[in-house]
């Protein structure tokens, strides 16, 4: 849905004609044209090429092209969520790092409590 409202953004199709065609609100329209330049200028940067103008209405329509050159290789899942999924041109793997924030538990209840929420796969 994303990819197909910011090919239609990109495309000259007015707002309110893309909203009544999808369903959408203004307000999803615009997340949707947002989120997919976001992911537009991660691709670039990943791919250490130079960032294409993306943040409004006028400039999509201008660069439209190039965006949607690049849009074109970006998956279904990397537009499916908010995480960057970062490949290399060759389509190697990319490991990220994690950095995870340990809280001492000082009281006994905190334990016991942690310990059951592991012991449950913290579901």
């Amino acid at each position: 849905m994303r990819r197909l409202v910011f090919e239609n953004i990109a495309n000259g199709v007015p707002i309110p004609q893309i909203m009544e065609a999808l369903k959408l609100s203004e307000l999803e329209v615009d997340n949707a044209r947002k989120f997919v330049a976001r992911k537009i200028i991660q691709n670039r940067v990943a791919l250490r090429q130079a960032p294409i103008d993306c943040h409004d209405l006028r400039m999509i329509r201008f660069n439209r092209r190039p965006l949607l050159a690049v849009l074109a290789r970006i998956g279904n899942l990397d537009l499916s969520t908010d995480i960057l999924i970062a490949r290399f041109p060759d389509q190697s793997k990319v490991e990220f790092g994690l950095n995870i924030t340990v809280q001492a538990l000082d009281h006994p209840e905190m334990v016991e409590g942690a310990a059951h929420v592991i012991s449950q796969g913290h579901r």
